[in-house]
């Protein structure tokens, strides 16, 4: 029984793999449908008003202001749909859905470099019927963007090191490697880990990762000189870095506090200074490096208690807003994350593959990175896809398992 089943998933893995795609955009498109034209978060508001000053020709800006505190990828892939639709949010909504759909394919490519087309298959149905996902995919967020650059990255980059294609594939990872930075820039490092993809063991490995990583600064490098010439000031991407630090390193911060911290005494010092958005930066980064370096032992102990936070199923949301039952959160998720886990442990008998590894490693990055400044679960949404991954790989292992144990009987 256990072969037949693992046959037809080998098999039929492509079929399944497509029908998971329509899943996905069945699923994510009929959710958006119910929510309609109705924008439940903050930062919702805050992408859809700055795709609006692009629009209305005032550039990426805030009441008229030249601003940098958002990435602007996200912003960017909005516009041309605002520009076709006029701005529907409905229209908006589905970006993130098709973002889901595409996501799902590339899993599932990414899977079957586990040796095991089923792997592939089955990882790209869990994505496709994930709770997190679906509802993420939904709201005005980037982070569905972000995990489809980061799926694209991470399959051209290894197609560029085993593929016939290496100089177009090299090129694609290194687009959807800029995209990335500019849309969530803490998911920029992980190019670091496609480098070393590309170098290790692989004879003239360094021409293509200097190519890669020449392309990947393309549009990172041309915001920067926006940022200069419009703020006056050498900017990596976004002058939000300094609030997040701060929100994640104070003494009100808790592993899961997000950002529910009051720091308006920090807000009124600004206030009084009568600092510019490149100046609160600074401010806000400092006053962080000043708490942490007084306390780095309640820093520590912090920064591991986000580490950990990382892996919970929900966390409270500073705005009221529709959600997943954490029930359902809870079932979707820590089984997944269990099968994860298990197939590290199960590594010496099953040594992971190439593409395992790279996912390991990717996880592994971004958790230490986020934790850096605070953890929310939509934040991780990105990394979740190849928690999926390797949690699939374990299930065609112990299929594999019990296929021989049922031979042997």
């Amino acid at each position: 029984m256990t072969a037949r089943i693992l046959s037809f998933l080998d098999e039929q893995a492509a079929r399944i793999a497509l029908s998971a795609v329509l899943l996905a955009l069945v699923l994510g498109g009929g959710y958006a449908v119910l929510l309609g034209g109705e924008l439940r978060f903050l930062d919702e508001h805050v992408y859809l008003e700055l795709t609006r000053s692009m629009v209305e020709g005032h550039g990426y800006a805030v009441d008229g202001n030249a601003t940098a505190y958002r990435p602007p990828g996200y912003s960017f892939l909005l516009l041309p749909v605002h520009l076709l639709t006029g701005g529907s949010v409905f229209a908006l909504r589905l970006i993130g859905v098709a973002c889901l759909a595409g996501s799902v394919w590339l899993l599932y490519l990414l899977g079957r470099r586990t040796g095991s087309a089923a792997a592939g298959a089955l990882a790209a149905v869990v994505l496709a019927c994930s709770p997190l996902l679906v509802y993420t995919a939904t709201a005005l967020y980037p982070q569905l963007p972000a995990l489809l650059l980061l799926l694209a990255m991470l399959e051209c980059g290894l197609r560029a090191r085993d593929g016939a294609h290496r100089l177009r594939d090299t090129v694609l990872s290194g687009l959807s490697a800029g995209l990335l930075t500019v849309t969530v820039p803490s998911f920029g490092p992980t190019l670091l880990l496609v480098v070393f993809a590309l170098v290790w063991r692989r004879r003239g490995g360094w021409r293509a990762a200097t190519l890669l990583v020449a392309v990947a600064a393309v549009l990172p490098g041309l915001w920067c000189v926006r940022n200069a010439v419009q703020l006056h000031a050498l900017i990596p991407v976004s002058t939000n870095n300094g609030v997040n630090l701060l929100l994640g390193n104070n003494p009100g911060t808790t592993p899961g506090s997000g950002t529910s911290v009051d720091i308006s005494a920090y807000d009124a010092r600004a206030k009084e200074l009568r600092l510019d958005e490149v100046g609160i930066d600074e401010f806000y980064r400092d006053s962080a490096v000043e708490w942490i370096t007084a306390n780095p032992g309640d820093a520590a102990v912090l920064y591991a208690g986000k580490v950990a936070h990382n892996f919970v199923h929900s966390d409270s949301l500073k705005t009221t807003g529709q959600g997943a039952s954490d029930l359902l959160a809870a079932l979707s998720y820590y089984p997944v994350l269990a099968l994860a886990g298990l197939r590290l442990l199960l590594a010496r008998r099953f040594p992971l593959r190439g593409v395992e590894k790279l996912a390991l490693a990717v996880i592994v990055l971004n958790v230490l990175l986020l934790a850096v400044f605070f953890t929310r679960v939509r934040f991780r949404v990105p990394l979740d896809a190849l928690t999926i991954l390797l949690a699939a790989s374990c299930a065609v292992q112990l299929l594999r398992l019990l296929r021989d144990r049922e031979r042997v009987a």
